[in-house]
């Protein structure tokens, strides 16, 4: 008895694993689902961070190009509300998202520090914040 014991009990064994091959419906609509949440995010944050690394390259650029000419505070205002105009950043203000300060001759500090909110659902929104010190020196 105990021999046919062990038979029945492989059998019943066998017969578990070939009829549990794979995920079940819900293990897919669980995965699915997360899929689909991380494209929503990566829709809502991917330009987000595209607007902030071209605005990045507008302040960087400065270091560069030596075709680029910065006399002034006021010459690299102009810049940057000029490139982020060229590049579509619309969602960024350069007056409350750049402060420019002269630190010396033909040096500046620029501080690109700002918040961008994303609506996801009613209550719910992704928060980034940005904030970073670029030293910026003309090419003459």
């Amino acid at each position: 008895m105990v021999a046919g014991h062990n038979i029945n009990n492989g059998r019943t064994r066998l017969s578990m694993r070939q009829s549990q091959k794979g995920m079940s419906f819900f293990g897919w609509l669980a995965v699915i689902a997360l899929v689909v949440f991380a494209g929503v995010i990566a829709m809502k944050l991917i330009p987000i961070y595209l607007d902030h690394f071209a605005l990045r390259k507008v302040v960087t650029s400065v270091n560069e190009d030596p075709s680029i000419k910065i006399g002034s505070l006021r010459d690299m205002h102009s810049h940057i509300n000029k490139g982020m105009q060229i590049n579509s950043i619309r969602d960024i203000k350069a007056a409350d998202a750049v402060t420019v300060i002269s630190s010396g001759t033909n040096t500046y500090t620029v501080t690109i520090k700002y918040e961008v909110r994303a609506p996801m659902l009613k209550t719910v929104d992704l928060l980034v914040h940005f904030d970073e010190t670029h030293i910026v020196r003309p090419l003459m």
